[in-house]
């Protein structure tokens, strides 16, 4: 989609949430008050369970952290549940951040997902992870070519594009990483964030919308095809990458919505044996 476009597609939604400043007051931010202070204090929590998590640990653990990163769509954090409670499937002792920006109706549970927060989480995975671990995010918004966007109580801040995290993600480099991106035109940042020890898993084509992301949606179509599949832990990554592929083209083909999204998948040349594994096997050795 053109800028022009996306802009087209957000105008709504600042409307909206200038008519809830008016009605209400000043709106909330992410940046001060009490919600700051409960944020900041979750986010000690998460960090101080990691250091526990990983004490006197030698074994090998799937790090996981998930960002839902936008409060138009309760979807969001139903994609970082999800992606966490198969994850938990695999390694009950896996380590696990989560933020969000809560849509209405939600209370806040995690740390907000600024951009802050994110860069300080994925730098404690970096920290955190070993050769033998395996490092899996997820981030889940609305988003345009080289942009995800950050929404906070429905107003819209500085959004990560792939020069930010390239640099966010450069503590990973040579760690084995799953990076999940369900967001509109998210195959825009597969070939600035490839590398041999990465598999990259987008909800769409570099040129195309993803579906799902109403406010009310369960899950976003591409992490719900790709994630809440029947048996997962007996299916690799790539047999599960294929069946989303199917389910997600079918659904969009029932729904007349046009043109179809197109998962995409980069698997580095490193983490191939990875890709191709069942997921009850990952932490064999």
């Amino acid at each position: 989609m053109e800028a022009h476009m996306f802009r087209k597609r957000i105008l709504p939604h600042a409307l909206l949430a200038l008519v809830i400043a008016l009605l209400f007051g000043c709106a909330t931010t992410p940046y001060e008050g009490a919600g700051k202070t409960q944020s900041d204090a979750q986010l000690d929590q998460q960090m101080q369970a990691a250091n526990q998590r990983r004490a006197g640990k030698t074994q090998s653990q799937i790090i996981f952290a998930g960002f839902a990163m936008n409060s138009l769509s309760k979807a969001f954090r139903n994609d970082v549940i999800a992606a966490e409670k198969l994850v938990q499937s695999i390694d009950p002792e896996s380590i696990v951040f989560k933020l969000d920006n809560p849509a209405r109706g939600q209370s806040a549970i995690w740390p907000y997902a600024t951009a802050e927060n994110i860069e300080q989480v994925l730098a404690k995975v970096a920290e955190l992870a070993r050769p033998q671990d395996k490092v899996v995010l997820l981030m889940s918004t609305h988003g345009n070519v080289d942009i995800l966007s950050i929404n906070f109580s429905e107003k819209y801040y500085p959004s990560l594009d792939s020069k930010w995290l390239s640099q966010a993600l450069a503590g990973l480099r040579g760690k084995p990483t799953l990076f999940l991106i369900s967001a509109c035109y998210s195959g825009s940042f597969i070939t600035p964030l490839a590398g041999p020890s990465r598999i990259i898993l987008t909800a769409a084509a570099k040129d195309r919308n993803s579906f799902g992301c109403q406010f009310q949606s369960n899950n976003t179509y591409f992490i719900d095809a790709l994630l809440n599949q029947p048996a997962p832990l007996h299916q690799s990554l790539r047999d599960l990458m294929e069946a989303a592929k199917q389910e997600v083209d079918k659904r969009e083909r029932e729904q007349k919505l046009s043109p179809p999204s197109m998962p995409q998948i980069f698997v580095g040349s490193r983490v191939r044996d990875w890709a191709g594994q069942p997921l009850k096997d990952w932490l064999k050795p």
